[in-house]
């Protein structure tokens, strides 16, 4: 849990010795939960989550070989990766987190009550962490990240994150987990919760403001997205439309008059009509365009700035380094290939719904819709999703809620269980 608190504040976590020191923390924890006395049952899932990293890693490998047949020019080489070494370094961040979900799993399996919500308590120290070092950067005037000085997003909050959407998308998850805490106690009435409760309320407001600052387009529509998720699922059935539609309402009205109060994110949203602005289209375009070349085979690790320099489209502006095609489906398709992509997004999709089905509590399966949301939407239109500080809490919170639903499926069956062979009353001793 320490990591959530410190993979923002390593930049996101991104660079390759803060990955270094995260996966440290990660074995180190994996390590004493395996010497202590109490065992834990490796689940089913776990062993699918490293099966699917193995093939992956294998197909890297295999990209990387000089086995192949002398590709086209300009990337004439024996092999398929442009850059055959870079795999390692994208394996070794997979690793880490497959050793995150396994963590997790270990420590919610002795506590898969108290551990989602202990998990939420720590997203939100992290976030107002974040916003005190924004406040702070902005009332000393300052543009950095606290590591190097800022050359983008200035006059933004950005925290310790040297971009403003992963500021403002990690202000989204604390949203989340403020309301998630609120809505631990459905059968208190209103007012009693609202004075017990209220605190958490209040810094959901905080951190929505910090996402204002930050201008991020995405982060606030996320986030508004997410909540608007929560509350809906978080709701009887029958009740569900008409909470999705108050709820778009009064989000549509909290756009307007954020819009009003802030002139300049305003008009960051109108730039969105200009057909003459560079925007996420061209690199989507680009992208297409250097999938299309190698469908089946992809680029391999690392190698989106070079395609994306080399397809090109006119309207892209190619002084920008693009490291990202601003979506990490295509991505993925240019790196590995649409096979490999089709692959993941099955395992994906059955990954997502063992979540949903296993969520018992309404406010654990409105968390698990709403970071689904999250991440889906937030991975079509950018690829902050992919920085540890981010996929950590998100990983970490599913793995919480799913652990939670087995825990209380468990023990919903033995309660069954025990009735059934309860023996029947004596009828003799009844008369």
């Amino acid at each position: 849990m320490a990591q959530i608190v410190l993979a923002p504040a390593l930049l996101g976590g991104a660079r390759p010795w803060a990955a270094a020191l995260l996966s440290l923390l990660t074995g180190i924890g994996i390590l004493a939960i395996c010497v202590t006395a109490h065992p834990v049952k490796p689940r089913r899932y776990l062993g699918c989550i490293w099966l699917v990293i193995a093939v992956l890693a294998g197909w890297a490998l295999l990209q990387s070989l000089p086995i192949w047949p002398m590709q086209a020019a300009p990337f004439n080489a024996p092999y398929i990766a442009l850059y055959p070494d870079a795999w390692i370094a994208m394996m070794g961040n997979l690793i880490w987190l497959a050793g995150s979900i396994t963590l997790a799993s270990m420590i919610a399996q002795s506590h898969p009550d108290r551990f989602t919500p202990d998990l939420a308590k720590v997203v939100i120290a992290s976030c107002a962490v974040q916003v005190f070092l924004a406040v702070l950067a902005a009332t000393l005037g300052l543009e950095t990240t606290f590591w190097f000085t800022k050359q983008a997003h200035l006059g933004d909050w950005t925290g310790s994150f040297a971009n403003r959407n992963a500021f403002g998308s990690f202000m989204g998850i604390g949203i989340l987990a403020c309301l998630y805490l609120y809505a631990q106690n459905p059968r208190e009435n209103k007012a009693k919760r609202l004075d017990q409760s209220g605190g958490l309320l209040a810094l959901a407001i905080i951190f929505a403001a910090s996402m204002i600052q930050s201008h991020s387009r995405s982060g606030i529509i996320l986030g508004v997205i997410g909540v608007l998720l929560f509350v809906t699922f978080n709701t009887p059935a029958k009740n569900r439309v008409k909470r999705l539609l108050w709820g778009g309402l009064f989000g549509g009205i909290a756009m307007l008059v954020i819009g009003v109060a802030d002139p300049d994110l305003a008009a960051r949203f109108i730039e969105l009509a200009r057909f003459d602005l560079i925007q996420r289209d061209d690199a989507w375009q680009t992208a297409l365009l250097a999938i299309s070349d190698r469908p089946i085979t992809g680029f391999g690790s690392d190698s989106i700035a070079l395609v994306m320099g080399h397809f090109a489209t006119p309207e892209l502006n190619t002084n920008a380094h693009w490291f990202s095609s601003h979506n990490l489906l295509l991505d993925g398709a240019i790196m590995f290939g649409l096979p490999v992509v089709i692959a993941l997004l099955i395992a994906g999709l059955f990954a997502l719904k063992s979540i949903l089905s296993n969520a018992v509590k309404p406010s654990d399966h409105a968390l698990a819709v709403a970071l689904i949301g999250f991440v889906l939407l937030g991975g079509l239109v950018g690829w902050v999703m992919s920085l540890p500080a981010l996929i950590l809490p998100i990983a970490m919170l599913s793995v919480g809620v799913f652990e939670a639903g087995l825990a209380q499926r468990a023990e919903d069956f033995e309660r069954v269980d025990q009735m059934a062979q309860s023996p029947l009353p004596d009828q003799t001793s009844v008369r």
